[in-house]
């Protein structure tokens, strides 16, 4: 099998065993206004409040998408991430990265990933994450879009984002992270 055959297998891989640990739980859905937002704690109160105040009317304006993952049998939501389409500077990639690039770099913004304290450690952030990949190669199939950016609140959110290939954008003040599009497509999203 050769380096990108062994990099796929290893993508979904990673994606069968979250759904086998996500018993009980939805796919990826959109936030629908009934859904209890009030009941979500993550443990974080910004992203809390970032849910209960900002997702919905973000939704109806269209300057973000909240999906959701439930409980099947409570419907309280278990985990949730909002996605925009976003830019950044040239100049916050590496070098190499830069040349030919238009200025600003059209991204997909992973603006929110939160996952309810209740259902932490069943794989739900893995599967947004990897909902989210597949969402951001679907996008740029239609239009532009260099890679995926997020904004790690800590050093352990940092290192959960490492763990799918996201990088440190060296000259970024806000201390980005990114994943290329062209590497998501190499590890097999796109071709599912």
């Amino acid at each position: 099998m050769g380096e990108i055959g062994a990099e796929k297998a290893a993508w979904f891989a990673k994606a069968r065993s979250v759904t086998a640990r996500m018993a009980g739980l939805t796919s990826p859905r959109p936030l629908a206004v009934d859904d209890n937002r009030d009941a979500f704690d993550c443990g974080r109160e910004s992203l809390n409040n970032w849910l209960r105040r900002h997702a919905w009317r973000n939704q109806q304006d269209g300057a973000s998408r909240t999906s959701v993952i439930c409980d099947l049998a409570s419907g309280a939501i278990a985990a949730y991430v909002a996605l925009s389409a976003g830019q950044i500077e040239r100049a916050y990639l590496p070098k190499s990265a830069q040349r030919n690039r238009p200025d600003p770099i059209p991204i997909v913004l992973l603006g929110q990933l939160a996952v309810d304290i209740r259902f932490q450690g069943r794989g739900c952030g893995r599967s947004l994450l990897l909902f989210a990949f597949r969402t951001a190669v679907r996008f740029s199939t239609e239009i532009g879009c260099f890679g995926v950016l997020a904004h790690p609140l800590d050093e352990s959110v940092r290192n959960f984002y490492r763990g799918f290939d996201f990088v440190d954008l060296p000259f970024d003040p806000k201390r980005s992270m990114i994943v290329r599009i062209a590497d998501l497509r190499e590890s097999g999203f796109g071709y599912e």
